[in-house]
């Protein structure tokens, strides 16, 4: 008669089967033979190589801090897996003793996981944290004991929280769960150098956390869809993962209010066909978080290079930045004009230009303010960077008009 046990086991090699299968459609014998194996020599000669002889960047490197953010990455992807399926809510629903034993062996698996994760960034960096940073076998194992420890722990909060909750609640409490666990983790571990005692201390103090929280783990009821769902995603990783690299993805349709603009107010007096187009631009632009990423990085940068530089090259500086952004700018308003939504509509060419000047005027004021200001301030004070603010909003300003009656080609 099949038990629960034999169940996990059968459900373990059928998925490690399955992943095997997704791998060796990629991982064939010409890329074995031509990539993977000399990749491995190779890196292999160099670890060697490094090993024989440290070289002084090597002791020079922090190990021991880059070793802890190194594991909480690793840490931060485990997750609690009992391998159900959807045909399971026939009888495992009717057996809850059957669950709690996938859910054992579950909490079994997934440290058994852990071990081998976290052991394995563990032994690489061995040698640099002995040698460069001089740390004892003690500390080690200890760190090594304490990472596992708390990476159970994370994994079973999540598996306790998995589909109690939704929406704004959900993401509160795993925020407040992320920022409890980084704190309880990084505290000790960038003091185990010189404070040994504190990581002995927390890992207690894990140990017995991670114990209560098996134990309520174990009791406590599964959503069966949240952890059916949790798994297809799982076990679908891999064959999203290359599939990716070979299928261009669709984007998602969100039905959603947008976070900026959630109402369709208007933006200018003007309602003529250009200042339409400009205002269409600018929500795009602001609305969609790619364009608004890369736009606020290049202020940012551009924004520390302007204020490290002297007071003339500042001045330098802000023109071939305005040039700069406003190229870039450009380029986005051609990939975005020629959207299916946007070539629907007959616009004229003295509208497109109008909406992209428009658009591109407000959108580079802001920076330009900034920089100017900057520029000013480390040229002759504050006086200076008001007048140098206020001279690039005419400055800009009539360039803009000048473009806008340019008469069209």
């Amino acid at each position: 008669m099949l038990t629960p046990r034999q169940l996990f086991w059968i459900r373990l090699k059928k998925n490690g089967k399955e992943q095997l299968r997704v791998w060796n459609s990629v991982l064939d014998w010409s890329v074995w033979l031509y990539l993977v194996i000399p990749g491995l020599f190779i890196g292999g000669g160099l670890y060697r190589e490094i090993l024989l002889e440290m070289p002084k960047w090597a002791l020079s490197l922090p190990w021991a801090k880059f070793y802890p953010i190194l594991l909480l990455l690793l840490l931060l992807s485990g997750q609690i897996r009992i391998f159900v399926e959807s045909a399971d809510r026939l009888f495992l629903l009717q057996r809850p003793e059957w669950l709690r034993t996938l859910k054992r062996c579950g909490f079994g698996y997934t440290l058994a996981v852990k071990f081998v994760v976290i052991g394995l960034p563990f032994l690489l960096l061995l040698p640099f944290l002995l040698k460069a940073e001089g740390l004892t076998g003690l500390q080690l194992v200890l760190a090594y004991c304490y990472t596992i420890v708390t990476g159970m722990i994370l994994a079973i909060g999540i598996h306790m929280l998995q589909g109690k909750l939704v929406g704004w609640r959900k993401r509160s409490a795993q925020l407040m769960t992320l920022l409890l666990f980084i704190a309880f983790y990084i505290t000790p571990m960038l003091a185990w150098t010189y404070d040994t005692r504190l990581l002995g201390i927390s890992l207690g103090a894990g140990i017995v956390a991670l114990l209560v929280m098996t134990r309520f783990g174990l009791r406590s009821p599964i959503n069966f869809e949240a952890e059916v769902k949790q798994e297809s995603e799982t076990r679908l990783r891999s064959t999203e993962l290359l599939m990716s690299q070979v299928i261009e993805a669709k984007p998602l349709v969100r039905l959603k209010s947008p976070f900026l603009f959630r109402r369709s107010q208007r933006l200018f007096r003007k309602s003529d066909s250009g200042t339409v187009l400009a205002e269409l631009r600018l929500k795009a632009f602001l609305r969609g978080m790619t364009n608004l990423r890369v736009w606020l990085s290049f202020i940012s940068a551009s924004t520390v290079a302007v204020s490290l530089v002297p007071g003339p090259v500042a001045l330098f500086l802000v023109a071939a930045l305005s040039l700069l952004g406003a190229a870039w700018l450009q380029l986005q308003w051609k990939q975005w004009f020629a959207e299916a939504f946007i070539v629907q509509f007959p616009w004229t060419s003295g509208s497109a230009r109008r909406g992209a000047v428009i658009s591109r005027f407000w959108l580079l004021l802001l920076p330009m303010l900034l920089w100017s200001a900057i520029a000013g301030y480390k040229l002759l004070g504050v006086q200076a960077a008001i007048m140098a603010a206020l001279l690039c909003f005419i400055l800009w300003g009539c360039i803009s008009l000048f473009t806008l009656r340019k008469p069209a080609d």
